[in-house]
């Protein structure tokens, strides 16, 4: 039995270097030896090195590599949905606070720990308490959790919330004694799960192995194991998947997705729920003037931006709580440059911040938006910044004017970015007001996703339209190439699978 679909989670917002890949840089020999294709191994190309194998603290774009070692509470299905075929394997709702989950028997972590309920609950403790949890901010409404034997878990709120199973799914299950004795940097260092690989080896800056876990709870992966390198050139990344030195090589922008379809490469294509939003944020100059928030977003055109620059591999998105691939909004502001232009006085200077290259064509976007805003009398200065800088800068509050940001709903739930982008102790707490919290709270009430649905339409209206402190602007389509591979499994919240994976 397939034990998940797909089993990820998580808003990226994790500091994350970008580094050459070493191979072929710097002359080694990591990615260009063959022994990945002779021996069966898969090699992996991304983007970027993972900041942290900790998914405690660690952004969700870096699961690719620790997601092959630990697994979610409970598991992901087609619809993007909870379902109950992975460590979790049914759940109930026993009143309005209160729920329980049935925990698969007899699961090991790779350690010989118990993967009982104790772990799981220590799991879901661990991203409530953890001082760096990326997710704090979403389980602040868990009053307990605990596990009423081996293979029952509790957990009690302190008001109605009904995506107590959605959020279980963003949540890893983590090796209770390990993790307490060896911390995050003990952990990245050599990570312990029940996943279907387990940790072999990193040479550090140049790559990361996983080998096949021959005592895993599941179905066992045909590979015999996965080797992670990284590059943040894309041409790059093509050209090793064309010279055989690499298998599979992810996120290719429009024409290196082209030239491997034209190569002969096996191309695919996935709607993804990532989206790239303009954060104006609201408690600085000069975005405390609402009128000049409004200009700004009457400024730009995500049309014409998603039209010149992705050849269709991108879907104009004038939302932010809409988190699923095909959902828009309600109510959305269109682009009105000459309004823009009346509602300034006088030139206004913004700086526009974003992660240069860590997303597909971000550096480009980021010149159309500023040159959008520049027509509308705006004076512009770009703040160019590494992925990391400005995470750290979100994150501490420091960061001021316009800054463009992606929003990865790894739980494909409303809630997902109204608290992480909207509530006061959210990660941004952009433009947060006592009315946000009480819609958030509100619709976190109500008895099911669609009696909360007018409620999330209502706070995406406030805070986008009316407040202008969000300037939504498309949803990406995600491309990867392989080459002798079958059976990777990618979905709409950038979440990927390998161990289905067999080399042809």
């Amino acid at each position: 039995m397939r034990h998940s679909s797909f089993r990820r989670g998580g808003v990226a917002a994790a500091v994350g270097t970008a580094l050459a890949l070493a191979a072929t840089a710097c002359g080694g020999d990591t990615a260009t030896s063959g022994a990945g294709s002779a021996g069966g191994v898969l090699r992996v190309v991304l983007n970027s090195q993972p900041a942290t194998l900790d998914p405690v603290v660690g952004a969700r774009s870096d699961q690719y590599v620790w997601g092959t070692i630990v697994e979610p509470l409970i598991g992901t299905g087609d619809d993007l949905e909870p379902a109950k075929d992975g460590i979790i394997t049914d759940w109930a709702r026993e009143n309005d606070t209160t729920w329980t989950f049935e925990v698969r028997p007899g699961v090991e972590f790779s350690n010989g720990e118990k993967a009982d309920a104790a772990a799981v609950a220590g799991s879901i403790l661990l991203n409530r308490d953890g001082e760096k949890a990326i997710l704090k901010s979403y389980l602040g409404n868990v009053e307990s959790v605990e596990a009423r034997d081996a293979d029952t878990v509790e957990v009690k709120t302190g008001t109605p919330q009904y995506n107590i199973p959605n959020l279980l799914t963003n949540i890893f299950l983590m090796p209770p004694k390990y993790y307490a004795e060896q911390g995050t940097a003990g952990f990245t260092a050599h990570p312990v799960g029940t996943g279907a690989f387990v940790w072999k080896e990193q040479q550090p800056g140049r790559s990361i192995s996983v080998t096949a876990n021959d005592a895993y709870w599941g179905a066992k992966t045909a590979l015999p194991g996965v080797t992670f390198t990284w590059s943040p050139d894309a041409a790059q990344r093509l050209a090793l998947l064309r010279s055989k030195a690499a298998d599979v090589v992810f996120d290719l922008p429009p024409a290196q997705a082209k030239e491997a379809e034209d190569a002969g490469l096996d191309v695919q294509r996935v709607k993804s729920a990532m989206k790239i939003v303009g954060f104006l944020q609201s408690d600085k100059a000069p975005f405390d003037d609402p009128k000049v928030r409004e200009a700004a977003a009457l400024a730009v055109d995500r049309d014409a931006i998603v039209a010149s620059i992705f050849e269709g591999q991108a879907t104009a998105d004038a939302g932010l709580l809409n988190v699923k691939p095909d959902e828009q909004p309600t109510a959305s502001v269109k682009a009105d440059p000459e309004r823009a232009k009346s509602l300034l006085n006088g030139k206004v200077t913004i700086p526009l911040t974003y992660p240069a290259k860590k997303y597909t064509y971000i550096d480009e976007v980021a010149q159309a938006v500023g040159g959008q805003l520049e027509e509308a009398g705006f004076t512009v200065e770009y703040n160019p910044v590494d992925y990391g800088s400005l995470t750290t800068e979100v994150v501490t509050r420091k960061i001021s004017g316009l800054y463009l940001f992606a929003g990865v709903p790894n739980v494909a739930a409303p809630d997902y970015f109204a608290h992480g982008f909207l509530t006061s102790d959210s990660i941004t707490a952009n433009c947060a007001s006592p009315e946000f919290d009480e819609l958030a709270a509100a619709a976190l009430e109500k008895a099911d996703p669609a009696a909360a649905q007018p409620l999330y339409d209502e706070l995406n209206t406030k805070a986008v339209v009316d407040e202008h402190c969000y300037l939504p602007l498309y949803k990406q389509t995600f491309s990867y190439a392989t080459s002798g591979v079958t059976g990777i499994e990618y979905n709409a919240l950038n979440a990927v699978l390998f161990d289905r994976a067999e080399m042809r």
